[in-house]
Order: C-alpha cells, then structure tokens, then sequence
C-alpha cells in the first residue's frame, strides 16, 4: 500500500506550493506526457507507416515490370522461330553447364546435379535477372531443355536473384 501513500505525499506537495509553481508543475507534466506520446506510440507508427508505402509503391513497380515482361516473353514465344536442337546426345547437366559459361554465369553458380535421365537441378546466387532470362531462352530455344520448376527470390541488389532451378530435356 505504498503507492497510495506515495500519491498522497505527492498530493500534499502540489497543495504546498504556490499556484504560479502549481501552473509550472503541470505544464510541465501535460508536456512530458505529450511528448512521451509523441516519441513512444505517435512517431514509430507514423514511421512504419511510411515504410509499408515505400515497400507498396516498390511490390507496385516490380509487379508493372513483370506485367510488361510477360507481355514481352509472350510476344517473343508467338514470334519465335524453332531452330534446330543442338547437343541432343550430350548430358543435360553438360549442356546446361556450357550454356552457363557461354552466359557468364558461371560466377553466380552455387550447385549443378543431374536430376533424373534427362533433367537437372542448378542454384543460382546473386545472378543478373535479365542475363537469368536470357541464358534460360537460349536453353529452350537451342538445346529443348525447359524449364519445370522454379523459386526465384528477388536479393537487396537491385536487379539480381537467387534462384533454384529443375529443368527437364523434351
């Protein structure tokens, strides 16, 4: 029961000081109270705030761009010509590592297995996301290996994933 008595000695205090100190005291306590509002509950909600915008306006651009790549790869898909199927009789995963060389992708490569008769698995660390595309169409297109399976995470570089890939030769 000391808080009561706290309070009362408190409460005797205030009534013993004179009413311009009584002002003093309270505009003090109504300022620290405002602040402590401000600093503990106002200004981190107003700055996680502004964070989820930035993140929404950024989940927003990137989805515009997919948008328009896919557009763009659907148009190419329409508009390629099939060529013929080079290294038919080579391993997949000897085709797949040769293409990464000729991609220079080779930095980017954590781990190529083969996956099966003709299928094989590769992980990709911190590659180029265009360069990605790009080595993945001459795959298809050139050798008829595709792609089957995909988990592709966007990295804090801009432009640049991870990726695990399962491929599969047609």
């Amino acid at each position: 029961m000391k808080q009561p008595e706290q309070l009362e000695q408190l409460n005797r205090w205030f009534h013993s000081i004179t009413k311009k100190e009584q002002w003093i005291v309270s505009g003090t306590a109504v300022f620290v109270v405002i602040t402590l509002f401000f600093l503990i509950v106002w200004e981190p909600l107003h700055q996680g705030l502004e964070s989820e915008q930035i993140k929404q306006t950024t989940q927003n651009k990137n989805l515009m761009w997919m948008q328009k790549a896919e557009a763009e790869v659907k148009a190419l898909r329409s508009a390629g010509t099939r060529t013929n199927i080079r290294d038919k009789n080579k391993p997949t995963t000897l085709v797949i590592e040769q293409a990464i060389n000729n991609a220079g992708l080779k930095t980017n490569v954590d781990k190529i297995e083969s996956s099966g008769k003709n299928g094989a698995r590769v992980i990709l660390n911190e590659v180029s996301f265009n360069q990605m595309l790009v080595w993945l169409n001459t795959l298809a297109k050139h050798n008829g290996i595709h792609v089957t399976s995909a988990n592709i995470e966007r990295t804090s570089a801009t432009g640049k994933t991870n990726a695990r890939l399962t491929f599969e030769r047609s």
